[in-house]
């Protein structure tokens, strides 16, 4: 509120010069959250591109990194796209996985929560086990002049399975909710032909300006603070789900996120059918789901679904030009 004292002292600190860069960039952000309560936009986004700035010089990132990544995963699944589930020996699952993925913000979070209120369903947050696989994986690729055998796709299973009997208890189902997965379908769906793959389909301008205004804690978001860089990542994702979806037809599903909050209960069915589970009342009372959230999302997913999140940003238009540019809003 205004004449808060705790925004006074972060006002006062944000003047001082012996401030580390560390602790510059989250008083950035903490003060754009205080001024966003208070209704000031000049000051919002004065500190807010500041904090953005900041953590992109912090973390070096360059777009470029991204783009080459996502060609590589391109080429790769291009050259092998002659393997099949039959040329693969795989064991029978005893534990299924759901990998639920999409862009950061984009409601994730929320599925996983409805999911694992389902009696039979784990739900085990943002798991990291296949991002350090696979990028171990990808340094082979370019050691071994660009060759994956067939053996890699069994290795990845082996070890993911480690992870999903570690941590199923007495859970049929396990879900991974880590929303840049969209990067390793290909490797999952090779690996795991019996795998669910939920895609989260939300606004693009929404999930952009709600990635923009949060800090992430690790180093794998450097797109996110500057929006021009946000917007190609965006487009780099549109297009590498696209390239999965030719790849793989019929082994998506798309859930839109604005359908979810406007249409709960018939949105929950179809999922649940996707995902061959039983129907379970509990899936409509997930915000009553005591299981840990760990993410950005933690205070929403403990409410009942609302509408119009996805608007929120249409009341800073002005500010975010250069996102809606990028991302094809752009009115002349």
């Amino acid at each position: 509120k205004q004449g808060d004292k705790q925004l006074n002292q972060m006002e006062s600190l944000f003047k001082s010069e012996n401030l580390s860069q560390f602790d510059r960039i989250n008083l950035c952000f903490a003060l754009a959250k205080a001024y966003d309560d208070l209704g000031s936009k000049d000051k919002l986004f004065e500190v807010l591109n500041e904090g953005n700035r900041l953590r992109k010089d912090e973390l070096d990132y360059l777009i470029s990194e991204d783009k080459d990544k996502h060609l590589t995963y391109k080429e790769i699944f291009t050259s092998i796209s002659n393997i099949s589930e039959k040329s693969l020996s795989f064991d029978q699952l005893k534990v299924r996985p759901i990998f639920i993925v999409g862009m950061p913000r984009s409601g994730t979070t929320l599925v996983e929560q409805i999911l694992s209120s389902h009696r039979e369903v784990y739900g085990s947050g943002e798991s990291v086990v296949l991002i350090k696989t696979i990028s171990e994986i990808v340094d082979e690729y370019f050691k071994n002049n660009r060759k994956l055998s067939e053996n890699i796709y069994i290795f990845i299973r082996q070890k993911y399975l480690d992870f999903l009997n570690r941590i199923s208890g007495k859970n049929t189902v396990v879900t991974d909710k880590m929303p840049i997965n969209f990067e390793y379908i290909g490797f999952i769906l090779t690996a795991f032909p019996e795998a669910k793959i939920i895609h989260m389909d939300r606004d693009p301008m929404a999930t952009c300006w709600s990635i923009y205004k949060n800090y992430f804690t690790g180093s794998g978001m450097g797109f996110s603070y500057n929006m021009e860089d946000l917007a190609n990542y965006y487009n780099l994702y549109l297009d590498l789900m696209d390239f999965w979806k030719n790849l793989f037809p019929n082994k998506i599903y798309d859930l839109c996120y604005e359908d979810l909050t406007a249409n709960q209960e018939q949105e929950t069915r179809d999922l649940l059918k996707y995902c061959e589970l039983d129907w379970d009342d509990n899936c409509l009372n997930f915000h009553e789901n005591k299981t840990a959230v760990k993410t950005t999302s933690a205070l929403q997913v403990r409410q009942k679904i609302y509408q119009g999140s996805s608007e929120a940003w249409k009341e800073y238009e002005s500010y975010l030009q250069p996102l809606l540019k990028g991302l094809g809003y752009y009115k002349h």
